[in-house]
């Protein structure tokens, strides 16, 4: 019996192979390679250039506010001049909303309002086939913007959609927007030829009500 069981294979131990070991220079490389990526995260998100290559917006405001449109009443800003709104576009180029000399639309919207994901189509079907009455224009104030929430970033919404009026990106404080008191979205200013506003509305406006006002501009 015992020669029987002495026949049998012996019994290996497995060696496992001794780990090389990584030189320090690899792992000092390594670190500054993790804390250079690091920083050029922080620097996408904090700099003036956003990852979509949206300019951070900048905006100068000259001559006084608009009062702030009530819910109810007269609007307190008819009469009074626009204000002069200089900044850019999300592509960087210059743009001005402002007294122009002529009649003018200035429509305000963000790009995460619902309301202005319905008008905004509306108003690019309308001008397929029809101008602005009086030669009026039309300029557009993007406000609100949040990388956050939906429908980011607008000048991709805006394009989609085929919207071609120009656009001016509102600061960070909405600093914009504060200037023409609107409180809601989507929200117009009409003024005059003399840069007087004709008056404000906001929500969304039937096309033939909206170009009605248009009309009424001197």
């Amino acid at each position: 019996m015992s020669a029987a069981r002495s026949r049998g294979m012996p019994r290996r131990t497995a060696v496992t192979p001794a780990r090389a070991a990584i030189p320090l220079r690899w792992v000092v490389v390594s670190a500054v390679v993790l804390v250079m990526l690091a920083a050029a995260v922080t620097y996408l998100v904090t700099s003036g250039t956003a990852a979509t290559g949206e300019p951070a917006a900048r905006i100068a405001i000259s001559g006084a506010a608009l009062p702030a449109l009530p819910a109810e009443g007269g609007d307190p800003a008819v009469g009074q001049q626009l204000p002069t709104l200089t900044g850019t576009s999300p592509s960087g180029e210059p743009v001005v909303i402002g007294p122009s000399g002529a009649p003018q639309v200035v429509a305000v919207m963000a790009h995460w309002c619902n309301h202005c994901q319905a008008e905004v189509p509306r108003i690019v079907d309308w001008l397929r086939t029809n101008d602005w009455p009086n030669g009026a224009t039309l300029t557009t104030l993007s406000t609100a913007i949040d990388a956050a929430r939906p429908n980011y970033p607008p000048s991709t919404w805006l394009a989609r959609e085929g919207w071609t009026a120009p656009v001016l990106t509102d600061d960070a404080a909405s600093s914009g927007l504060a200037a023409l008191g609107i409180p809601s979205f989507p929200g117009f200013v009409f003024v005059n030829s003399d840069g007087t506003v004709a008056g404000r509305a906001v929500g969304e406006l039937p096309m033939h009500q909206l170009a009605a006002m248009v009309a009424a501009l001197r």
